[in-house]
C-alpha cells in the first residue's frame, strides 16, 4: 500500500468479483502495454494467500514463505459493495478547507463515530466558484480485515474495483465520451458508475446480475423484455436520479458489453425504458495480448485490466481509502520490532548470567579433574586434559548465537516473554503471536538453526482479551540441555 512517484514498468493486478479471483500481469514498454498472462481461481474454495501462490508471491507448498518479486509491483481491487459514495457541492477553497468540509459531511451523513470510518475524496475542477466533490467511506476495521488478507501480495495499492472499470472503458472499449453512465453487468450484481475522463464521479452496486436477467428458456429471437429486465430498468433509474437526477440524467449510457446476443437485448430493454443506453464493446488494440486470449478475455479481465492501467500511470489520483491503515499497520510493526528489540536485551542479561553461572561450574569440575591427575605420568596427564577440554567446549553454550537465532528477521510479530535455560533441561519459551501463521513461522525457523532441536509447541491457544496466540515453545540446544550431560 505504499506509494511511489515513479510508476512501476510491470503490474500484477488481482480482484475477487462473482466469486472468483481474476490477476493480470501487465508490462509497459517503449510505449506499448502487453499482457503477460491472466488468472482465474474460484473463491469458494480458496482465499487471497492461496490466490497470492498461484500469481507467484509466495510459495505453492508453503503459503507462509514469501517469494521475492522485486521488479513487478502489485495492485488489488476492493469490491465497492462495502463502500458508500457520496456527492457534494463546495465552495472553491483550498485542500485542508475541503478537507475539512468534506470529513464534516461525512460525519453527518454515517452513523458512525470518527474513528470508525475512513473518508477519502476528489475534487473536479471548480466552476463558478464551487467544485463538485466526491467522497467515499467505509468502516475501519473492514479495511484493516481486507488488508489483511491481501497482505500476501503485498500490494503497492489497494483501488476501488469501479475505478478500474472506469478506466478499462475509456482505454479498452468503444463508444468513448469524456463523461458517461457506465454499466458494467456481472453475472451476480452489476455496477453503475459516472465517469468522467476515465475517473469514477459516483457508483452504486445492484443485486441483479447475468444469471438474474438472462433465462435459457427465453426464446432466443425475444424482444420482448421479461419482468426480470423490467424491474433492472427501473433499478437503474432509481440510481440515477440518486447520483443527481437532472444532471446524470442528461450523460449517455455505456453498457460495456461482450458483443452477445444476451447483451444486446438487455441494451434493448433499457432503450426501452427511455434511458438512452447503447453497447461499448472491446477495441483492445492498445494491448498486446498472448496466445490465447482475444477480446472476449479483455472483457472478462475488465477491472483487473483497468486496475493495471491505473497503476502504471504516473499520477493515477486514486480514491484512497487505506492511506491511514497502512500507516497504522506500519506504526504496529515497528512498535512489534522495538518489544523484540527490547525483549532481546532483557533475555541478553538472564543468559549473560546463566553462561557464568555454567561457565563457573565447568571450571570447577575442570579444576577438580585437574587436581585428580597430580602425580599421574605426564603423557596421562596431557591425554586426559585435552579430553576435558574437548568436554567443556561440547558443554558450553553459545549465547550471542542463540540471541541472534531467537531475535531473527523471521521472528517478526513474535513476542517473548518468559525463557528458561537450564542444564539438563529443554530451553522453555513463552510467548505471544498475532496469529497461528506466525507462531508456526517462528517454530519453523528455529527448527532450521544449527545446534537446536526437537522445537516443540506444548500448549497454544487465543487469549481472550487480547484475541493473540499464547503459546509454550520448547527446544533442545546443543548438548547442554540433554540430560545426563555431564563432565
Amino acid at each position: 500500500m505504499s506509494k511511489s512517484v515513479k510508476a512501476p514498468d510491470t503490474v500484477v493486478a488481482a480482484t475477487k468479483d462473482d466469486r472468483q479471483f481474476k490477476a493480470v500481469e501487465v508490462r509497459r514498454q517503449n510505449g506499448a502495454l502487453e499482457v503477460l498472462w491472466a488468472k482465474t481461481l474460484s473463491s469458494e474454495s480458496q482465499t487471497w494467500s492461496g490466490f497470492a501462490a498461484e500469481c507467484g508471491f509466495v510459495s505453492e507448498t508453503d503459503t507462509r514463505k514469501k517469494l521475492s518479486r522485486p521488479c513487478v509491483a502489485s495492485v488489488v481491487g476492493l469490491d465497492a459493495n462495502a463502500v458508500a459514495f457520496y456527492r457534494i457541492d463546495a465552495p472553491a477553497v483550498g485542500e485542508q478547507e475541503t478537507a475539512a468540509i468534506v470529513r464534516m459531511q461525512a460525519e453527518s451523513l454515517l452513523p458512525l463515530s470518527p474513528e470508525q470510518i475512513e473518508v477519502a475524496w476528489r475534487k473536479t475542477p471548480s466552476t463558478n466558484g464551487k467544485v463538485d466533490v466526491t467522497i467515499v467511506a467505509a468502516r475501519s476495521d473492514y479495511l484493516h480485515r481486507f488488508a489483511e488478507n491481501v497482505r500476501d501480495f503485498s500490494p503497492r495499492n489497494i483501488l476501488l474495483s469501479c475505478e478500474g472499470t472506469a478506466k478499462a472503458w475509456h482505454r479498452l472499449f468503444s463508444e468513448q465520451e469524456r463523461q458517461a453512465l457506465v454499466v458494467s453487468i456481472g453475472q451476480r450484481d452489476t455496477q453503475v458508475c459516472l465517469a468522467q475522463n476515465g475517473r469514477v464521479i459516483h457508483a452504486a452496486v445492484l443485486g441483479t446480475g447475468m444469471c438474474d436477467l438472462v433465462s435459457r428458456d427465453d426464446a432466443a429471437d425475444s424482444v420482448e423484455p421479461t419482468e426480470a429486465m423490467e424491474r433492472f430498468a427501473q433499478d437503474v433509474r432509481t440510481i440515477l436520479e440518486s447520483f443527481g437526477g437532472h444532471d446524470s440524467a442528461h450523460w449517455p449510457m455505456c453498457v460495456l458489453s461482450n458483443g452477445s446476443k444476451d447483451m444486446d437485448r438487455i441494451v434493448t430493454s433499457l432503450n426501452g425504458a427511455d434511458l438512452r443506453a447503447r453497447a461499448s464493446v472491446v477495441r483492445s488494440e492498445e494491448l498486446r495480448l498472448p496466445p490465447g486470449l482475444d477480446a472476449q478475455d479483455v472483457y472478462d479481465y475488465r477491472v483487473p485490466l483497468g486496475l493495471a492501467l491505473m497503476a502504471l500511470e504516473e499520477r493515477p489520483e486514486a480514491l484512497d481509502l487505506f492511506t491511514r491503515i497502512g500507516e497504522e499497520q506500519e506504526r504496529k510493526r515497528v512498535r512489534s520490532t522495538w518489544r523484540s528489540t527490547r525483549l532481546a536485551g532483557a533475555l541478553a542479561a538472564i543468559m549473560l548470567v546463566a553462561l557464568v553461572i555454567a561457565a563457573y561450574a565447568v571450571d570447577v569440575a575442570t579444576e577438580a579433574h585437574l587436581s585428580k591427575l597430580v602425580g599421574r605420568p605426564k603423557f596421562e596427564q596431557a591425554r586426559q586434559r585435552q579430553t576435558l577440554l574437548k568436554a567443556v567446549a561440547r558443554h558450553r553454550p553459545d549465547i550471542l548465537q542463540l540471541l541472534g537465532d531467537l531475535n531473527a528477521e523471521d521472528s517478526a510479530g513474535v513476542v517473548l516473554d518468559t525463557f528458561r535455560f537450564k542444564k539438563g533441561q529443554p530451553v522453555t519459551l513463552m510467548g505471544q503471536a498475532d496469529n497461528e501463521e506466525q507462531m508456526w513461522k517462528f517454530q519453523e525457523h528455529l527448527r532450521h538453526r544449527k545446534g537446536i532441536e526437537e522445537v516443540e509447541i506444548p500448549t497454544a491457544a487465543p487469549d481472550s482479551k487480547t484475541k493473540k496466540i499464547r503459546f509454550t515453545m520448547s527446544f533442545h540446544y546443543k548438548n547442554f540441555t540433554k540430560k545426563g550431560a555431564a563432565l
